[in-house]
C-alpha cells in the first residue's frame, strides 16, 4: 500500500480556487496546502460542501485542461491505443516546467488518496518516471509506424553488405521530424550525422531512442521530482511501469458483472426489484464510453480502481461501494437519476416503465456530465 497520508481525523486543508481560472489558480494555491492531509475543494463565491466528490471531479477537470490543445503540452501518440505523449518540441521554459511539476504533485496526491485519474499518459512517461530502460519493442506503444519502419530496416540490414551497400540505402545518422505546426526539424544523432551513412542499425535505433528520451526528460524530471516529495522514490520504484499505470489510471475496461457484484441497494430496492433488473439490462447495452461517463457521474472518476469495484473508496480511504437508492417519481415532470459522488451513490426514481429509466440513464451516459453542482 502506498500511504503517508495524514488521517482525516487530524484535520484537512481547504483549496479555494476560481472556477474561471481553474488551472493557474490551482497551481498557485496548491503551494500553500499540506498534500498529506485530506484536501477539500471550494470554488470562490459558491456555496458547496466537498465530501470527496468535488475533489475527484476537480482532478478530472484539471487534467483535461493540462491535456488541452491550447497549452500544447501533449500530443496524441502514434500508437494503436489512444494515449498522450509529451510534445517533443515543447519549449523548456519555467512556465512549461511548472505544469509538469504540478502534474507530479497531482499524481502523488492521487496515489496517497487511492483515487484513479483518467490521464491517458503514454507508457513511455511511466517508464521514464521509473527510469526504466526503453527498448526497441517499447516503440510500438509510443510510435507504431516508426517501430514498423525500423523493423523493416533491421531486416534489410541483416543481409549485410559493403560500404557502397549502406550508402545506397540512403539512411544517415540524422532524423527529420515534424512539430504540431507541420514545421520540419533536423537532428544529428552523431556529429555531422547527416553525412554519415548507417552501417550498424542497432546503434542507429539506440541513438534514436536516446534522442527521443532527451526531448522528454527535462519535463519528466519535473514530474518525478515533485512526485518523489510525496511518495518516496524507493516506494515508487518497487512497481513496474505497467503497475504504476494501473495504480494511477485504474482499469481501462469496465466489467458490468464486476460492477453488479459489488453494488449495494437501499430499501425498497434489492436484486429482485424491477427497477434494479431494468437497470442492469440497460447497463449491459451501454458502450465502454457510456459506462465510463456513468461511472464519472456517480463516483467522480471515469476508471475503475486497480482492485476492481470491490476497491471503491471514499476520499477518506474507507470502503464505499457503489450504492443504488430510490427517490420519488413525479408524474407529469421530467425525472432524472441523481448522483452523490462523495458516497458513490446513485438515486433512481421508481419509474413506471423501463423506457423512462433508459432515457434517464442515457441522458447521463451519453454526456460527460460532471458539473460540480451534483451532490
Amino acid at each position: 500500500e502506498i500511504s503517508r497520508k495524514i488521517s482525516w481525523q487530524d484535520g484537512f486543508c481547504q483549496l479555494e480556487v476560481n472556477r474561471n481560472d481553474l488551472l493557474n489558480d490551482s497551481i498557485k494555491k496548491i503551494e500553500k496546502v499540506d498534500l498529506f492531509k485530506e484536501l477539500k475543494i471550494n470554488f470562490t463565491g459558491e456555496l458547496c460542501y466537498d465530501a470527496g466528490g468535488i475533489f475527484r471531479e476537480w482532478f478530472t477537470t484539471i487534467f483535461k485542461s493540462l491535456e488541452s490543445d491550447k497549452l500544447k503540452l501533449f500530443v496524441i501518440s502514434e500508437s494503436n491505443d489512444f494515449s498522450y505523449n509529451i510534445n517533443p518540441f515543447l519549449r523548456q521554459t519555467q512556465e512549461n516546467f511548472k505544469y509538469f511539476t504540478f502534474i507530479g504533485k497531482l499524481i502523488g496526491k492521487a496515489l496517497l488518496d487511492n483515487i484513479t485519474i483518467n490521464v491517458c499518459f503514454n507508457k513511455l512517461i511511466y517508464k521514464m518516471i521509473l527510469q526504466e530502460d526503453i527498448s526497441f519493442d517499447d516503440l510500438t506503444f509510443i510510435d507504431n509506424p516508426l517501430h514498423t519502419s525500423l523493423q523493416n530496416l533491421k531486416e534489410i540490414y541483416s543481409t549485410g553488405g559493403s560500404d557502397d551497400f549502406y550508402e545506397g540505402l540512403g539512411i544517415y545518422y540524422s532524423v527529420d521530424m515534424e512539430d504540431v505546426n507541420k514545421k520540419r526539424h533536423s537532428f544529428n544523432l552523431i556529429e555531422n550525422g547527416i553525412d554519415k551513412p548507417v552501417s550498424n542499425i542497432n546503434d542507429y535505433i539506440n541513438k534514436r531512442i536516446s534522442l527521443m528520451k532527451g526531448m522528454y526528460e527535462p519535463f519528466v524530471k519535473r514530474i518525478r521530482e515533485s512526485l518523489f516529495k510525496l511518495i518516496p522514490k524507493d516506494v515508487i520504484q518497487k512497481f513496474t511501469s505497467d503497475e504504476l499505470e494501473l495504480l494511477i489510471n485504474g482499469r481501462p475496461f469496465i466489467d458490468v458483472e464486476d460492477w453488479k457484484m459489488y453494488t449495494e441497494y437501499k430499501e425498497p430496492y434489492n436484486t429482485n426489484h424491477r427497477i434494479i433488473k431494468w437497470f442492469w439490462e440497460i447497463m449491459n447495452e451501454l458502450s465502454q464510453k457510456e459506462l465510463s461517463n456513468l461511472l464519472m457521474f456517480t463516483t467522480g472518476a471515469s476508471r475503475v480502481p486497480f482492485g476492481g469495484f470491490v476497491a471503491l473508496e471514499s476520499n477518506r480511504g474507507n470502503v464505499s461501494k457503489f450504492t443504488i437508492q430510490s427517490s420519488p417519481f413525479e408524474r407529469g415532470k421530467k425525472n432524472f437519476v441523481k448522483a452523490h459522488t462523495c458516497f458513490n451513490r446513485l438515486d433512481i426514481p421508481i419509474f413506471d416503465n423501463k423506457n423512462q429509466l433508459k432515457e434517464a440513464i442515457q441522458f447521463v451516459s451519453s454526456n460527460e456530465i460532471m458539473g460540480f453542482g451534483i451532490e
